[in-house]
């Protein structure tokens, strides 16, 4: 029954609070997920551009960054941050210029502005050629 009302059904382990943390966590990232599509789509209607292709790009390579954030997970569950994938450095720029873009428009750039910080930090305290998880 919980298999068809539930859909993905997955034990936890005897913790009584381990369901409620896990969805606060899958939370966490359905919110920051939701919140930079949105301003990615704010970014994109600002440039003039089809929202709606926009939605459809993202739709197409979440498969595969469903996959990645999968090895992410790994990376930090085993510790081990060693680059088999995706280096943090290369995302430190990217991160700018997104906030970049957001502060061009007029568009609220908080959250844009935080993600490059965090991820300049990391890389100033030398995790730039570690895993993207080192932050």
């Amino acid at each position: 029954l919980l298999a068809t009302l539930g859909g993905n059904i997955v034990y936890l382990g005897e913790d009584v609070a381990a369901a409620a943390t896990m969805d606060l966590a899958t939370l966490s990232y359905i919110y920051g997920a939701s919140i930079g599509f949105f301003q990615g789509a704010a970014l994109a209607q600002a440039e003039g551009l089809d929202v709606g292709v926009y939605g459809g790009i993202v739709e197409a390579m979440s498969p595969s960054f469903g996959a990645f954030l999968r090895h992410e997970g790994n990376v930090v569950e085993t510790g081990d941050f060693a680059v088999s994938q995706s280096p943090l450095s290369i995302s430190v720029d990217a991160t700018g210029r997104i906030e970049q873009a957001m502060r061009h428009h007029g568009l609220r750039s908080e959250l844009p502005a935080l993600i490059a910080q965090l991820l300049h930090d990391a890389e100033q305290a030398g995790y730039g050629n570690e895993e993207f998880a080192a932050v």
